[in-house]
């Protein structure tokens, strides 16, 4: 809309700049014509008078054109300040999705550590370890004959025994706990993984620099991994082999994390079929028209014919509690960047596939 916008604008300035040079020609004919006149000693007084009214016409018409031409401007200048504003929101709501599936992530990983330290509290609170406090304190109370009593009384026996039995449940009870406090430990380097990952985005705010797609989109993937892994989401890479380039590595990343985002909960939706989810990465074009094409498939939902023209509008979405911002941000993101993104789907139940193209510029060489 604000291109468009923009567009007329332009369009209105140049006619008002081409009515102005028009009247300015009337007035300098009708001067002339005048001059003409009264050079050749049959002036026409009437003409004369004619003339300075027209001209009087012609400069309040050009003042009228002229006011007009600087309201313009000024529409002008605060719609371009406005698509600034609007490139700012779309930035701090792509950081906030991206924001979101950390929480989201942390949320599922700490759920395994609530687990996980329960199964390890559990297993203390009901310790075999205790018994073993019994049984030594059976034997001190026997200390004085302990081999006879271990040798040839019957409580003394079956403690060999019990002893022998309790060796073996403690040792499954250790290696239970050591596996337990392993998945712990797991899970909370996952978290710091997954908490390092957003805070090398976070600090950057339009920071192009030298980076390879593939480590983007690893860490695209890693942010959504757990719950893709819930829903047994299964991933298809078709990368190829691309050259190290010039991205502003947050908003790509925003993009990539709304991208894969909205393919996976269109399969929760989508046809009783294995969830598939395919990346794709290309280059395409040569020369000027160099660029980058990254394409993420889903077999989902799909979307409707009628839905395509509204796909990116602000506030469009289908999910029931979606805000209707990812993907015009992310069309935002793709444009400031120099970049496309388009979608194509068959219709509903056929899946859909959306397509970030961005130019490539090669990062330059140092001597």
């Amino acid at each position: 809309m604000g291109e468009q916008a923009s567009s007329t604008i332009d369009a209105g300035v140049a006619n008002l700049h081409a009515e102005i040079a028009r009247q300015k020609k009337i007035i300098a004919a009708l001067v002339k014509r005048a001059d003409r006149s009264t050079d050749g000693q049959s002036s026409d007084f009437s003409l004369f008078q004619t003339t300075i009214m027209l001209g009087n016409q012609v400069r309040q018409r050009t003042e009228g054109l002229e006011a007009a031409l600087r309201e313009n401007e000024q529409i002008t200048r605060a719609l371009h300040e406005s698509q600034s504003e609007l490139f700012a929101t779309a930035r701090k709501a792509g950081m906030a999705e991206v924001a979101n599936n950390v929480l989201h992530n942390v949320g599922n990983v700490l759920n395994s550590v609530n687990v996980a330290a329960g199964v390890v509290s559990s297993s203390v609170r009901a310790s075999k370890s205790k018994r073993l406090a019994q049984a030594v304190a059976l034997m001190n109370e026997r200390a004085a004959d302990l081999g006879d009593f271990l040798v040839h009384d019957e409580k003394g026996k079956l403690l060999l025994v019990y002893l022998n039995n309790l060796v073996v449940a403690l040792d499954e009870e250790h290696e239970s706990i050591v596996a337990e406090l392993g998945s712990l430990t797991n899970s909370i380097d996952h978290i710091k993984e997954i908490i390092a990952t957003q805070q090398s985005y976070a600090g950057t705010s339009c920071l192009v620099e030298a980076t390879q797609i593939r480590d983007l989109l690893d860490d695209a993937l890693s942010m959504s991994a757990d719950s893709m892994a819930r829903h047994q989401v299964n991933v298809v890479r078709e990368i190829a082999a691309v050259p190290v380039m010039l991205l502003d590595k947050h908003l790509v990343l925003q993009v990539l994390v709304n991208l894969i985002s909205n393919a996976k909960h269109a399969m929760y939706g989508g046809p009783e079929t294995s969830h598939q989810m395919t990346l794709r990465v290309q280059e395409v074009g040569f020369g000027e028209s160099h660029r980058l094409r990254i394409e993420i498939e889903d077999n989902g939902e799909g979307i409707r014919p009628e839905d395509m023209p509204r796909l990116f509008t602000h506030g469009f979405t289908t999910r029931k509690n979606g805000h209707g911002f990812g993907l015009h941000s992310c069309a935002l993101a793709a444009k400031q960047m120099g970049g496309t993104l388009t979608a194509r789907s068959d219709g509903v139940g056929k899946g859909a596939a959306f397509t970030l193209e961005l130019p490539i510029l090669a990062p330059k060489q140092t001597p």
